[in-house]
């Protein structure tokens, strides 16, 4: 088995934080799930969702993959847009 190609333009930094994930599903009704960060760029962040948003997701950030895990959760990426962007701290 082949190992992924890596597409993202910046450097992956682990990260460990919880976040909310809010969006429309298909309905328009509003939705929301709590989310653990996997890892960060300056585009974009690897979430561990125990649901799938929907694929293109547009707004502070888009969709791009998304597949299902073990323990029935799903592991997201999504890249950042409208001019949202992670700055990584300095380090000393």
């Amino acid at each position: 088995m082949g190992t992924r190609h890596d597409l993202r333009r910046q450097e992956r930094r682990p990260c460990e934080h919880n976040v909310t994930v809010t969006w429309h599903d298909a309905r328009g009704d509003h939705k929301f799930a709590f989310a653990r960060a996997l890892d960060i760029s300056e585009s974009g962040i690897r979430l561990q969702m125990p649901e799938p948003p929907p694929l293109g997701l547009l707004g502070n950030a888009s969709v791009r993959h998304c597949a299902r895990t073990a323990a029935s959760k799903f592991t997201v990426g999504a890249e950042f847009t409208a001019g949202l962007q992670w700055t990584p701290e300095k380090q000393n």
